[in-house]
């Protein structure tokens, strides 16, 4: 039988362990809770860690050099950042250290449970395929890839720069698999403005869960691929990464600075 998977949570704040382990208390998760990044790294040298959840902010040693120390010491493992500053800065800070994903305080549990689902999709994916952990198993310190090779915030998002001056943005196949069944697809409307690090992709699988993906930049959206709006399931179906969104940028060299590409 497969062993639960262990999720650690490290936050100096005991409110915050006890709102994860209310949240995840009844899913097949083993839950480890540890208030700082000492007792974490302590624990993670005794048992094996599937899945991390750290705390941005904490005075001993922050969520950012907590995801330093983890792309030397456990690069695949998937590292989920939890911020009470949502911002497109720490977002920025977070995914370009190696981060899998954020969630911001408060959460809700079909918000934390969106991503640390997605996590668990590809580390038991990994597991089946150990001959490719690193391109599986997403996050630790492993940049998000676009078809062109180009690096996007989050795990799943992708853009690419057209000849026209458009950019059209996708999602990769990888995070449609750990969806799973595709229930409704959301997405902007022709004309409507978008920010960096704002959500553009938001799809809800049959179970009723909530899963998003963020712009990599601002812009106007002046197309949207209607057929995945219409049919949800045929994105599920397609071989290849799709894009979503075609996106006149509005900040594009300044936000592409900010990225690091």
């Amino acid at each position: 039988m497969e062993r639960s998977l262990c999720v650690l949570t490290i936050d100096d704040e005991q409110i915050v362990l006890d709102s994860v382990r209310k949240h995840l208390r009844k899913e097949d998760y083993e839950l480890v809770t540890v208030l700082s990044v000492r007792e974490a790294l302590k624990l993670m040298d005794e048992t094996t860690v599937d899945i991390v959840l750290t705390d941005l902010m904490m005075p001993e040693s922050d969520g950012l050099e907590f995801l330093q120390i983890m792309k030397e010491r456990a690069p695949h493992t998937p590292v989920i950042v939890i911020t009470g500053y949502a911002t497109i800065s720490t977002a920025l800070q977070a995914t370009n250290l190696g981060a899998f994903d954020y969630v911001a305080k408060p959460f809700t549990r079909s918000e934390l449970l969106s991503v640390v689902d997605r996590a668990a999709q590809l580390v038991r994916a990994a597991k089946q395929r150990p001959d490719d952990t690193a391109a599986n198993a997403g996050g630790g310190g492993q940049s998000a890839q676009t078809p062109s090779g180009e690096r996007t915030i989050g795990e799943y998002g992708w853009k690419q720069l057209l000849d026209d001056g458009t950019v059209i943005l996708g999602v990769e196949k990888r995070f449609i698999e750990a969806v799973g069944r595709i229930q409704n697809i959301f997405l902007p409307s022709v004309g409507d403005e978008l920010r960096q690090g704002s959500v553009y992709l938001r799809l809800f699988s049959s179970d009723l869960r909530s899963h998003t993906v963020l712009s990599p930049l601002s812009g106007m959206v002046v197309e949207v691929n209607q057929k995945y709006v219409e049919h949800p399931e045929v994105l599920a179906a397609s071989p290849d990464s799709e894009w979503l969104v075609r996106l006149q940028p509005s900040k594009f060299e300044f936000e592409v600075g900010e990225l690091g590409l």
